[in-house]
């Protein structure tokens, strides 16, 4: 049983879907997929805290995992995202991108930052969810800039608010950006990792843009319960990095700019808990808090 703490339809379900095709065949047993949305993920979460630390009971998340509990106070009291949770495989990640209203004057990050320096707060920026919240908090402290946040239920809203000059700047995985940007709707300034991204390859990199720190990601992951013999985590990760290299999903990945990941349960785990360290500090430095 694969939970996933998303809608039916949402692209973490998709994948999860296709994930768990393609583990039925390898494992040699059907592979359900269960959607227990709500509650900032913690219904989801429940589920597989619930369950015995056998490997039969999965989740499926996103940065979310690593995020919740530092930032919602009711999630602190259920689980502990270091102790609780074991990593056993990243599916795939995306890089994040920063894009401006094409109509402003701003034309490269650096442009944005010496603004933002001379008048604090002077750009509003769209922010569509906890992840990219958080990202431009994280640049923002980077780059020793402030802007204004303006919360939109979802990424397309966020985006359109930019498109109709609402908002001046906004932060998203590169993926939903990457069509508006091509079409001119939207200017791209810059985009995490030290590679340009073949769907955007006119966006700079953060690392050439003299921002090399800010190298984050929003992922996909698979977690079992704490407590699941490591045989079994190794057995799972080396049939789902299977999975994620099969020809389906491989065409299905391509298509939305994302990488397979490749790294081991180990690999994952010191990962995972790089994230759960990285978005604490950021959380308590922006003095953010959620009940």
């Amino acid at each position: 049983r694969i939970v996933t703490p998303y809608d039916p339809g949402s692209t973490v379900d998709i994948t999860s879907r296709m994930v768990a095709e393609g583990l039925s065949k390898r494992l040699g047993q059907p592979v359900i997929v269960e959607n227990r949305p709500g509650g900032q993920g913690a219904i989801g979460m429940s589920a597989l805290l619930g369950a015995p630390a056998t490997g039969y009971t999965l989740l499926t998340d996103t940065p979310a995992s690593a995020i919740n509990p530092s930032l919602y106070k009711s999630h602190q009291s259920r689980y502990n995202a270091s102790k609780d949770l074991e990593p056993v495989a990243q599916l795939m990640s995306l890089p994040f991108a920063i894009a401006v209203d094409p109509n402003t004057s701003i034309t490269a990050i650096a442009e944005l930052v010496k603004q933002l320096k001379a008048k604090p707060g002077s750009l509003t920026a769209a922010v569509a969810g906890t992840s990219t919240r958080l990202a431009g908090e994280l640049f923002s402290m980077q780059a020793d800039v402030q802007f204004t946040p303006i919360p939109y239920k979802g990424a397309m809203s966020a985006m359109q608010s930019v498109m109709k000059g609402e908002t001046q700047v906004v932060f998203l995985d590169a993926a939903n950006l990457a069509p508006f940007i091509k079409a001119g709707k939207l200017r791209g300034l810059l985009i995490t990792g030290d590679k340009r991204w073949p769907a955007l390859a006119e966006v700079p990199t953060a690392k050439e843009a003299g921002y090399s720190k800010f190298d984050v990601s929003t992922w996909f992951g698979m977690f079992a319960k704490a407590g699941t013999p490591q045989a079994i985590v190794d057995q799972l990760n080396a049939a789902i990095r299977e999975v994620m290299l099969s020809p389906e999903l491989e065409t299905y990945l391509s298509q939305r700019g994302a990488q397979p990941s490749k790294r081991s349960a180990v690999e994952f785990k010191s990962f995972f808990h790089q994230e759960i360290d990285l978005w604490r500090d950021v959380i308590a430095k922006a003095n953010i808090e959620v009940e």
